[in-house]
């Protein structure tokens, strides 16, 4: 499939995206999350693609496999915050543990490229909508997503390597 026709039938192919993964029961938010990833992995693939009813066959299975993994990947965050509840901070040792964390997120976000570590920031942090954040920063609120997709990404594998060491 060419460049143009794949720009061409993209629009169709992310309001399908979003349509499935709101389907699975995502909000509109993260529905529109997961078709932009849906639709950067088929712009990567676009050549391979041999027609239109391969572009939308392909949507929809990588639709389904991006939800399953965001799944996955929630569901995972939901053990470890369980887990981090659990600690009895009263304790010294583990008000120092719990400071030392809280530190190292810090320096990890610091570390992070300028903007994504910027978004991160004013999402998590300073808990301000998506789209304020892509007011403030004048770009793309579906930029503002890819960022913030990026960023907790890269916390999460720091995190999982410190837990290794």
């Amino acid at each position: 499939m060419t460049q143009e026709e794949f720009t061409y039938r993209a629009n169709g192919m992310r309001t399908k995206a979003m349509s499935q993964a709101e389907k699975f029961g995502y909000s509109q938010e993260d529905a529109e999350d997961i078709a932009q990833d849906v639709m950067l992995r088929l712009w990567s693939l676009h050549e391979q693609l041999r027609d239109a009813a391969h572009l939308k066959a392909s949507t929809t299975i990588t639709t389904k496999h991006m939800c399953i993994d965001r799944w996955r990947t929630t569901h995972q965050h939901l053990k470890i915050d369980n887990a981090m509840s659990i600690v009895d901070e009263d304790t010294l040792h583990d008000q120092q543990e719990y400071e030392e964390l809280e530190k190292w997120l810090d320096e990890q976000i610091g570390s992070l490229p300028s903007t994504s570590g910027m978004v991160l920031r004013m999402r998590q942090l300073e808990h301000r909508e998506l789209s304020e954040i892509a007011d403030i920063l004048g770009i793309r609120q579906t930029s503002v997503s890819t960022l913030l997709s990026r960023a907790r990404h890269e916390l999460i594998n720091k995190l999982k390597r410190r837990k290794q060491q």
